[in-house]
């Protein structure tokens, strides 16, 4: 396999050989530079607070256009798409999501027409809590992201509660909400078991069970829920439940009596942009990798609790960076589409609203590859395959078996609507989602995830594997 010293010397040999513009190679200095620059607090946790996602895609755009690469030209759209309809560019709500609606450039606008050919601009609902979060138990003020989370969907609220445990028995699919809302609880914080509702209500594959299930509780003051998994913060949405709802680990206590609570939400319109980049392979084919990733995150919940996003996900956008820069001194033989996905955090938005308003025909996508969370130390990849991707995983599989130290395992999971490869392999697109399993992990979707805590030991071997698979992949 290649490493990345003898990719360096390749870059310096080719550098004599184009005089106009000398490429820098890829490095791991520049991916653990670009991890920290984007996860610094002056980002806000790319959210469109602070317009942290415009400061990143500024970044990234300058990093792009320093290479000398640009978006998909019109000549090879519209060689695409001859003979086929290409889609005109419309709204979309796919299940359980937002409605997804075109826009203009908004929060880009007075960006140079060079910048903004880059982006695909659209715009959704967002729950955006951004105001104080405060729990107090019994006198005991309880720390957010630490012994409690506030789920994404709650809304704005300030007041103290009755604590009251509900029994297990009426935790099931046709007891829960008649009991709830029976009358009793309408000023009570209710104390749920995390583990049996998550156990016995998600009763079929892909049911929504916060909407089923929290949003009809109109007579319940709020809602806690305890269980054994630490509490962390899944992502942002787009409805209110009509109470605010709570996750607690075991260190809850037993017998609590009283809880103050203070939220603060609000339903925003976001603006959200796509960054799409293009190095022409020397084929001829309309055949193209994607290689994707998302750049944005969490941004902030309550004023004092910023979500850096070291490892989910500057490391996926500092490893396409890097890998942009090696396609640009090394000529792939088929295109390369580069996408960094906005709003992934909002429930993959901008993954579902590309792969619904396609630049190019996603019959003619050869492999998607989607990078996302590849800033730790494991030894194992997290991978979820769509049905069609099963070669990719073969010549994946070969890659690692061939290197110098190969990682211990691919471990593949189903596909499920876990990450932005996930609507493309649902239109029948070969995808794969790489992840790495270890040490970071535990501080998922938390602002423990910071440059600190990232680990870039890994980026030789990710960075070896996906320039081999493009090079290998038939």
């Amino acid at each position: 396999m290649k490493t990345i010293a003898a990719l360096t010397m390749a870059l310096l040999v080719m550098g004599s050989c184009a005089p106009k513009q000398e490429i820098p190679a890829p490095s791991e200095q520049y991916y653990r530079d670009v991890v920290k620059e984007l996860s610094s607090a002056e980002y806000y946790g790319r959210s469109n607070y602070m317009n942290g996602t415009i400061k990143a895609g500024e970044f990234i755009i300058g990093e792009i256009e320093k290479l000398g690469i640009g978006t998909i030209p019109a000549d090879v759209i519209e060689k695409s798409w001859e003979g086929k309809t290409r889609p005109e560019l419309h709204s979309l709500q796919p299940e359980f999501k937002s409605l997804i609606t075109p826009c203009n450039a908004r929060r880009w606008e007075g960006a140079p027409e060079s910048r903004l050919a880059y982006l695909q601009h659209f715009n959704h609902p967002l729950n955006a809590q951004r105001g104080k979060v405060e729990m107090t138990v019994d006198g005991k003020t309880l720390r957010n992201t630490i012994d409690y989370t506030l789920k994404e969907f709650s809304p704005s609220f300030e007041g103290e509660l009755d604590i009251v445990y509900v029994d297990d028995k009426y935790i099931t699919p046709d007891k829960f909400c008649n009991y709830l809302n029976s009358g009793k609880f309408q000023d009570k914080a209710v104390v749920i078991n995390w583990d049996k509702f998550r156990e016995t209500m998600y009763t079929y594959p892909g049911i929504e069970v916060y909407k089923t299930y929290f949003v009809p509780l109109t007579k319940v003051g709020a809602l806690i829920c305890k269980g054994e998994l630490l509490p962390y913060f899944k992502s942002r949405n787009h409805f209110n439940t009509p109470m605010p709802v709570f996750i607690v680990d075991e260190s809850f206590p037993e017998n609590a009596r009283k809880v103050k609570i203070e939220t603060h939400a609000e339903m925003i319109d976001n603006d959200a942009h796509n960054i799409i980049a293009y190095i022409p392979g020397k084929s001829k084919s309309n055949e193209h990798f994607i290689l994707a990733c998302h750049y944005d995150h969490l941004g902030i919940c309550g004023p004092d609790d910023i979500f850096y996003g070291a490892n989910d996900n500057s490391s996926g956008t500092a490893m396409l960076l890097n890998l942009m820069r090696h396609f640009k001194a090394n000529q792939p033989e088929h295109s390369i589409v580069f996408i960094f996905f906005d709003a992934e955090e909002n429930n993959l938005l901008g993954s579902f609203f590309y792969a619904d308003n396609p630049m190019l025909p996603l019959e003619d996508i050869k492999y998607f590859v989607e990078l996302d969370m590849i800033g730790d130390n494991g030894e194992n990849i997290y991978c979820q395959i769509s049905d069609q991707g099963e070669r990719g995983l073969e010549c994946l599989n070969a890659i690692n078996a061939s290197m110098e130290k190969p990682f211990a395992k691919l471990d593949r999971h189903p596909m499920d609507d876990y990450a932005d490869h996930y609507p493309f392999g649902l239109k029948g697109v070969p995808a794969i989602y790489i992840e790495l399993d270890g040490d970071t992990n535990k501080n998922y979707h938390s602002p423990r995830d910071t440059y600190e805590n990232f680990h870039s030991c890994n980026f030789e071997r990710i960075f070896n594997l996906v320039t081999g698979f493009v090079d290998n992949y038939k």
